[in-house]
Order: C-alpha cells, then sequence, then structure tokens
C-alpha cells in the first residue's frame, strides 16, 4: 500500500517575496495614513489658533503677521496629481513655517 505524502506549505523563493511584498504594502499604507494625520492635526492646529485674531480689532503687527501668512498660503506650488515626495515635503515644510508664526505673539 502506497503512504499518501502529506503536502508540506509552499516554500518556495518567489511565495516567501510575495508575503514580503504584501507586508511591505501593509506598511506603506500604514505609515501614508499616519503621516497624513500627523499633517493634518498638525494644520488644524494652526488653523485654530489663527481663529484667535479673527474676532477682534487687529493691531498693526497682528495684521502684517495674518497677511505674511496669507502670502505664505497663497504662493505655494504644488503638483498634488503627480503624488511625488517633493510635493509631500513640500506641504509638510509649508505647515511646520506656519505654526511658529501663528503661535507667536
Amino acid at each position: 500500500m502506497k503512504k499518501k505524502i502529506a503536502k508540506k506549505p509552499e516554500t518556495s523563493p518567489v511565495r516567501h517575496l510575495q508575503l514580503e511584498l504584501r507586508d511591505l504594502r501593509r506598511e506603506l499604507r500604514t505609515t501614508a495614513r499616519v503621516y497624513a494625520q500627523r499633517l493634518e492635526h498638525d494644520l488644524a492646529v494652526t488653523r485654530d489658533a489663527l481663529e484667535r485674531y479673527a474676532p477682534a480689532v487687529l493691531t498693526r503687527e497682528q495684521l502684517h503677521r495674518v497677511r505674511d501668512i496669507a502670502m505664505v498660503v497663497r504662493n505655494r506650488r504644488f503638483r498634488p496629481e503627480k503624488g511625488r515626495r517633493k510635493d509631500l515635503r513640500k506641504i509638510e515644510n509649508l505647515i511646520s513655517d506656519l505654526r511658529p508664526l501663528v503661535s507667536d505673539e
């Protein structure tokens, strides 16, 4: 009588690489999501800090500060449709440059 050989899980290098690539994809998505959440949080904090300027009559210094912030934001140049790291870096730098402008009085 012939003995049945149990099938072993596939251990080929191709299968291992496929599993690693699947894990890499998961890590990419997680990293991108957390990165975007952090930038959105920083932007929300900046926006909330800017709200203190809204209801009051602005002093000359505050008016200049708001004008400077508006110019920095208005002069941004991105091409989000290209999905480049360069644009992400510019967005991150812009957000980080806005925080001191808004938080210092």
